[in-house]
C-alpha cells in the first residue's frame, strides 16, 4: 500500500477505530449488567435460561438494526453471539 493511499484510507481508520473502541466498551457494559442479572438469578433462584427473553432480544434488535438499514438476518447472528457470551457468563456465575 503506498503512502497516498494510507493517507487516504487513515481519516476513515479512525473514525472506525473510534467507533469500535464505543463498540466494545458498549459491549463490556451490557455484560456487566449480565452479571448483575446471573446473581440475581442465582440469589432467587430463577433458571439461567430464559428462551423467550432470547427471542424478545434478537426480534427487537433485529427490527431496530433493519430501521437503520441493517440486514436483520445479521443484526440476529450478531446478539446471537452477544447472548451467547452473556449465557457463558451467567453459567459460570450460577454454577460457582
Amino acid at each position: 500500500m503506498t503512502a497516498d493511499t494510507q493517507s487516504l484510507l487513515a481519516p476513515y481508520r479512525d473514525q472506525l477505530n473510534a467507533i469500535d473502541e464505543k463498540l466494545v466498551t458498549l459491549v463490556a457494559e451490557r455484560l456487566t449488567i449480565c452479571a448483575q442479572v446471573a446473581h440475581t438469578k442465582r440469589r432467587h433462584g430463577i433458571a439461567m435460561m430464559q428462551p423467550d427473553r432470547v427471542e424478545e432480544v434478537k426480534s427487537r434488535c433485529a427490527n431496530l438494526g433493519a430501521d437503520q438499514g441493517l440486514d436483520p438476518e445479521f443484526v440476529r447472528a450478531l446478539y446471537g453471539l452477544i447472548i451467547g457470551e452473556a449465557c457463558a457468563l451467567e453459567d459460570r456465575i450460577i454454577e460457582r
